[in-house]
């Protein structure tokens, strides 16, 4: 992979976080259940069609608990998928040090594992080790071990932010 390359795949994934944001918005416009339950997928020999997703965003609780399940697999895939495009052109251009260098490494790689992880704090030994790190005001301690996290701590403002670091170093740091 090249550097070209690895920055359009950022690219990618922020692209399609930005369309799942538009997506949420949509979902939360009453406007746009009629174009839902005429409006289907069709993929090879499967037809999907939109209507549980309406039926979803009738239901107060259940229009909350899958838009809350949907934001975090948008914040998952941008950070995931950019940290691991990342760390793999890092490693094929032995620039792996640099990567681990910066001030925000560990804290997104813990960040990276808490998403991939049904948003819980799992922490291993080498985690345990590295504890307390902090990125801007965020702090993550071992005492967050099996605990998830409101969106106060962690929610689009912070993943964004994260992003965009990403983003820097692969601009301006990277070889």
């Amino acid at each position: 992979m090249t550097k070209e390359e690895l920055a359009n795949q950022l690219e990618h994934a922020k692209n399609s976080y930005i369309m799942g944001l538009a997506a949420y918005s949509l979902f939360n416009t009453p406007q746009s259940h009629p174009i839902l339950r005429t409006h289907l997928a069709v993929f090879g020999p499967y037809v999907v069609k939109f209507d549980q997703v309406v039926d979803l965003l009738r239901n107060e609780h259940d229009r909350a608990v899958a838009l809350d399940e949907f934001l975090k697999m948008l914040m998952r895939c941008l950070i995931k998928e950019s940290f691991e495009h990342i760390k793999d052109y890092c490693e094929a251009t032995n620039q792996y040090a640099a990567f681990k260098a910066e001030s925000w490494y560990e804290f997104a790689r813990i960040i990276r594992n808490f998403l991939s992880h049904n948003c819980r704090f799992e922490f291993n030994v080498y985690d345990s080790e590295r504890l307390p790190i902090t990125w801007r005001d965020r702090t993550i301690t071992v005492a967050m071990d099996g605990q998830g996290l409101d969106r106060s701590f962690w929610g689009h403002t912070e993943t964004w932010e994260l992003y965009r670091e990403f983003e820097d170093f692969v601009t301006n740091r990277l070889k």
